[in-house]
């Protein structure tokens, strides 16, 4: 069967029932809503397989991403809407739609593959987990009652006090109030500086910034006073994002959170309080009796939750990258794996090499030094790029000994994850 390039927009009729037939009625008010309107959409990324009657049998698209990892931003496609009719499944062309849409991120220049799908199909072609995802058959979370206590702190009482100044509480003034956007460079700053420590992988411009909010309004997601902001004297220091119209995890089905705090990002301790007390005050009026927490476990709003009584759950679920273009990856990475090392007790300089099963690629890190080498599956790779591996994670052989704390350095442990708003 021949594969093509869909027709766009004429075949958008039929696409919307492939959609439908495939997906199931329950994705297919989001999906097509989403198909065609998101920055960067491409006929020449989408793909299909006629069938016998003039429908579309099969069909998958490759949709334009970008991850931070540190200051850098890596070109990557993710392979999404990825189906195939009832009555033509166990003919392969899933298989032969993939390999076509691999083959179109190499036209585009993408350095790895992103797919958030079904376990133990899509490794065949190299993709593995690397990146974590808030959605998972365990959410973290904070009781209502408890949450009602944040920013309200009696200095007079001796335990309230001291959990002040375990969270850094100044005392400083801060007003919170809805996002309006005006207020877009100073959160995408604040957003990006989140990203750039691996809380969230995803860069976004502002066009995609401008089009997520559109979208989630669209379906019913996000209204004005789901987005609050955090100023101290007149600058906005921190953010927080809530879902109050229902469920956000589907992992969970009637057991999740109906009220959520969906992202957050900043640093200053008066501010993360207010934002936490807000969203409690806001969780009351939709008369919640929980708070989901998809924030990610190191940042600063956590902190505060779980000084309060919120719970963390530890285990994430995973999404899938796959090593596309070695040579480009590293070229990409430079900058970033420079500046680790120039700021480390070791200094700039100096050459990594990394070996896979069917590439080979060098990156200088400065001037003179010592070639720090790496032999090991592409998958490793990748895990180690995000920081979902640490050094330590990699089997033995794969990392000489006298480079390991230089590794160690240019390859940060974290624990990556994709913010929850890029997924609805």
């Amino acid at each position: 069967m021949e594969i093509r390039n869909i027709r766009w927009p004429d075949d958008w009729d039929r696409i919307a029932e492939h959609i439908r037939l495939v997906h199931g009625p329950g994705d297919v008010d989001f999906l097509t809503r989403w198909y065609g309107a998101f920055p960067g959409f491409d006929p020449a990324d989408c793909f299909v397989i006629d069938g016998a009657q003039g429908e579309i049998a099969a069909h998958v698209m490759v949709v334009p991403r970008q991850i931070r990892i540190g200051d850098s931003l890596i070109p990557t496609g993710e392979i999404g809407v990825v189906g195939t009719l009832e009555t033509y499944r166990g003919q392969g062309l899933a298989r032969l739609l993939i390999e076509r849409a691999l083959q179109r991120m190499t036209e585009r220049g993408d350095a790895l593959g992103l797919i958030l799908g079904i376990p133990n199909f899509y490794e065949k072609w190299g993709y593995e987990y690397a990146v974590g995802l808030y959605l998972t058959s365990y959410e973290s979370g904070i009781d209502l009652e408890h949450a009602l206590r944040a920013n309200r702190m009696d200095q007079s009482h001796s335990y309230q006090r001291r959990a002040a100044a375990y969270l850094g509480l100044r005392g400083q003034e801060v007003s919170v109030r809805r996002f309006y956007s005006s207020d877009l460079a100073a959160v995408m700053r604040l957003y990006d500086l989140e990203s750039a420590r691996g809380h969230y992988l995803l860069a976004r411009d502002q066009a995609t910034w401008e089009w997520q909010l559109g979208f989630l309004a669209d379906i019913g997601r996000y209204d004005q006073d789901d987005f609050l902001v955090a100023e101290v004297d007149g600058e906005i220091v921190a953010y927080l994002r809530m879902v109050s119209s229902g469920q956000v995890n589907w992992f969970l089905e009637n057991e999740a959170a109906r009220f959520s705090i969906i992202e957050y990002a900043g640093d200053h301790p008066d501010a993360a309080e207010a934002l936490l007390g807000a969203a409690a005050q806001s969780a009351r009026d939709y008369n919640a009796e929980r708070i989901g927490l998809f924030v990610h476990p190191e940042s600063r709003l956590m902190r505060h939750a779980l000084m309060h009584g919120g719970t963390r759950r530890e285990f994430t679920g995973a999404g899938f990258l796959r090593l596309h273009d070695l040579p480009r990856l590293l070229a990409l990475l430079a900058p970033t794996l420079e500046a680790r090392l120039a700021a480390s007790c070791f200094g700039a300089g100096g050459e990594l090499r990394v070996t896979t099963e069917e590439q080979t690629a060098e990156v200088a890190l400065g001037g003179a030094g010592p070639v720090i080498s790496l032999e090991l599956p592409a998958a490793d790779f990748v895990r180690l790029v995000t920081g979902w591996f640490g050094v330590d994670d990699l089997a033995a052989g794969h990392v000489a000994e006298d480079d390991r704390d230089r590794l160690d350095v240019l390859f940060p442990k974290g624990e990556p994850r994709l913010a929850i708003a890029d997924l609805l």
